[in-house]
């Protein structure tokens, strides 16, 4: 934690406690739901290409057989790892996976032919067995990596392509009566590596579905371009105020990215700076206008990867990057929740650069939408009235939560009734988000 004395004229960069010794004797509403995270999952060995894939926090698992793991599980790529930090605080993930695996495992016995739902290598862990049912007919069961995941009990050969078209895992075709195999493992599943343009194909797919924060988790300076790209148009042009996580990335200076420049361990685990992205985006996503992610805990992380000294941790908020701290405590925290906007202007101050203002003026703007609709109000002296009655309801709502400051609700949300005609209408809204506490000056007197 950042500490020692301070001068008023000058400030602190870093977030901490500050405290100067002085001897007297000498001079001195509707709102926007937040918490989804929209995830790539790159160098996949399974599953279906190209498709958003909704994961809630209540059911994590729910997707298991087209991902082809738990999300418990510990897979090649390192997927499920980016999923289960993103959860720490998010409700929802949803993941895309980028690229298909080049052929699916298949296998024949038990009277039956087999094949893998999906292309890729994890179908090769796919395994079938047949055995007799001591009532009728015979019971399939089929595993993954020696888990069973489905059971099909007294199935038949008059009923074994109905029953075993259920499964999620594998198609099953009947080649001739049913028989007992005590496991036959599929194989021939191939995958691919994920190309640049599979990437692509993701940041265009974005625009599909609703989410807070995307996570970013490769370091490859044209892709990042292109995030901060689609970003921007999100944000810009359609009105979408979503942020992206990305790693390492040069002079991103904009507040739609966070830059995080190290990472954190977990129990035996060190994680990149772009597996970090995971936890940040489901932190960034999961917190309210009203709170800040500064010195928030990181839940798991044993140690820093990649800390910075006093010096160092000075010249990263100046450069707008996010970072991780040891507390003064113990434990893992997030030094300052910061994106990477430094380039500050009249109408995009440094307030801009703290992600809870932002968070404030994200889901300002998305209760305006929300509340005021194309259509729905007329625009005369009556329509309004009744406009600004609910603007200021929503001043009235947001100043309530904590979310803004010294609202006047005669001045802070009027319709400009002079140059609103025809079908357009013009309002004037002025609104004070408030920030937390992170830089405390104490002076105290000695006597």
């Amino acid at each position: 934690m950042a500490g020692g004395t301070f001068d008023k004229t000058v400030g602190k960069v870093r977030p901490g406690t500050y405290v100067n010794f002085k001897d007297t004797a000498q001079e001195s509403i509707k709102g926007s739901a937040r918490g989804t995270v929209l995830l790539p999952l790159i160098n996949t060995d399974y599953g279906p290409a190209g498709e958003m894939i909704s994961l809630n926090g209540g059911a994590p698992d729910a997707a298991r057989a087209k991902l082809g793991y738990s999300v418990y599980d510990d897979d090649p790529a390192g997927n499920m790892l980016l999923i289960r930090e993103a959860f720490k605080n998010a409700s929802t993930v949803i993941v895309y996976i980028c690229t298909e695996g080049t052929a699916e495992a298949t296998a024949t016995g038990g009277g039956l032919t087999a094949t893998a739902k999906y292309k890729g290598t994890r179908g090769n862990k796919l395994t079938y067995s047949v055995s007799a049912n001591p009532i009728d007919g015979f019971d399939v069961a089929v595993y993954i990596d020696g888990s069973k995941v489905e059971l099909y009990e007294g199935v038949t050969d008059e009923t074994a392509v109905k029953e075993l078209a259920r499964s999620e895992y594998i198609t099953f075709a009947l080649d001739s009566s049913l028989e007992e195999t005590a496991g036959t493992t599929l194989e021939g599943g191939t995958s691919a590596q994920t190309q640049n343009g599979d990437i692509t194909n993701f940041l265009e797919a974005a625009d599909s579905v609703k989410f807070n924060t995307m996570a970013f988790p490769k370091k490859d300076a044209t892709l990042q371009a292109a995030v901060k790209t689609k970003v921007r148009y999100m944000r810009e042009n359609e009105g979408k105020k979503v942020q992206a996580v990305v790693a390492d990335m040069v002079s991103p200076d904009y507040e739609g990215i966070i830059n995080v420049t190290n990472a954190y361990a977990l129990d035996g685990v060190e994680l990149t700076d772009e597996q970090a992205t995971a936890f940040v985006a489901g932190m960034t996503a999961g917190a309210t206008y009203t709170e800040s992610n500064t010195y928030r805990l990181v839940e798991g992380a044993v140690s820093v990867v990649g800390v910075k000294s006093h010096e160092e941790a000075v010249a990263a908020i100046q450069k707008g990057e996010f970072f991780f701290s040891v507390a003064e405590a113990g434990g893992v925290v997030v030094e300052y929740d910061i994106n990477s906007l430094i380039t500050f202007a009249d109408d995009k101050g440094e307030s801009y650069r703290k992600n809870r203002v932002m968070r404030v003026l994200d889901a300002f703007n998305d209760s305006l939408v929300l509340n005021f609709p194309p259509n729905k109000y007329d625009n005369n002296n009556t329509g309004w009235d009744i406009m600004e009655g609910i603007g200021r309801s929503i001043l009235k709502a947001y100043y309530e939560a904590g979310a803004i400051d010294d609202v006047d609700y005669d001045n802070d949300f009027k319709v400009d009734r002079e140059n609103s005609a025809g079908d357009r209408t013009y309002f004037d809204v002025g609104i004070k988000p408030v920030d937390s506490a992170e830089k405390l000056f104490f002076t105290v007197t000695t006597r």
